[in-house]
């Protein structure tokens, strides 16, 4: 998960329009979840390379292709934050069903994170939770209520993070699998909302922690690994060495700026402090280099 800030500006004209707003108030008078119509919230058109959705579109040039709660590039569901027609956590619940159109509670998901058993319809809070909307005379819907950031919802505290309120860095670490299966996501937060997180949307299953090794990890390792052999075979004298051990490092932290990269916040824990690159990149290196990286990687952040 990393934080990101997505522009209103961005939403499909079908969803700001006011023939949708007129639908939600229906939906909102009569609480029929029958009439919430997955073609306002997805818009599914045809290209010659499959069918695709605007609204994923345009959820895409926040998240860059990425699933906002693993990272991996992936085909996306249209994922509702809040849940819009039931809340596992709250059995009397109705669903969020006012915010079935609301931008800020759409969020692009892979299936896994989204579906197979994970946040489907999950949706525990800390604080009170809303059960309906907030109307103004006339039964006008108040649509600044409707905002995630935004109260009465802020003050549920949901234990599921919002990428576009939470800051990761606030909530996560991480630390190598003991059995070595990759690299594990862990909650550091009091509340627990960050282990909560994690659980819901099983962010630590093994095809994930494998690949922020595959993805992160290797290319550098495999960079650090290729200059050392050429030193061995003294195709490159000491000074050269350095200076290419020097330039690997820069190269991370220039990746770990690149929020079209998988795995973003990963590669800017990595490259923080010299703590987290100790516990996280030197167990991937080989015992006789370990020493001459972190020293190389030290240089470089002073």
């Amino acid at each position: 998960m990393r934080f990101v800030q997505k522009d209103m500006e961005h939403r499909t004209e079908r969803l700001a329009s006011q023939q949708t707003y007129l639908e939600l108030l229906e939906i909102i008078r009569t609480r029929n979840m029958k009439l919430i119509n997955d073609a306002i919230y997805k818009e599914a058109y045809d290209t010659p390379d499959g069918r695709r959705s605007r609204v994923e579109d345009q959820l895409a040039k926040a998240y860059h292709y990425k699933c906002a709660y693993c990272e991996r590039i992936c085909k996306s569901d249209i994922e509702h934050y809040r849940p819009k027609k039931a809340v596992d956590e709250a059995g009397d619940h109705p669903g969020y069903y006012w915010l079935c159109y609301e931008w800020t509670n759409l969020l692009p998901a892979c299936i896994t994170c989204n579906r197979e058993g994970s946040k489907h319809n999950h949706f525990p809070v800390l604080g009170k939770r809303v059960y309906a909307p907030v109307l103004l005379p006339g039964n006008q819907l108040a649509l600044d209520t409707c905002k995630v950031y935004n109260s009465p919802l802020i003050e549920e505290r949901p234990y599921l993070l919002h990428p576009e309120v939470d800051h990761p860095e606030d909530y996560f670490s991480f630390a190598v699998d003991p059995s070595g299966a990759g690299i594990r996501i862990t909650g550091v937060d009091s509340e627990g909302r960050g282990e909560r997180t994690i659980a819901i949307c099983k962010l630590n299953r093994k095809e994930l922690t494998l690949e922020r090794v595959e993805n992160v990890i290797d290319p550098f390792r495999t960079s650090v690994e290729c200059l050392f052999v050429e030193l061995l075979d003294q195709k490159i004298t000491e000074a050269s060495f350095i200076q290419g051990m020097l330039q690997l490092i820069r190269v991370l932290k220039i990746y770990s700026m690149r929020e079209d990269k998988t795995h973003t916040f990963l590669r800017k824990y990595v490259v923080a402090s010299t703590q987290n690159f100790e516990k996280i990149v030197l167990p991937y290196l080989v015992p006789r280099i370990r020493n001459i990286v972190f020293a190389a990687f030290k240089s470089e952040e002073n």
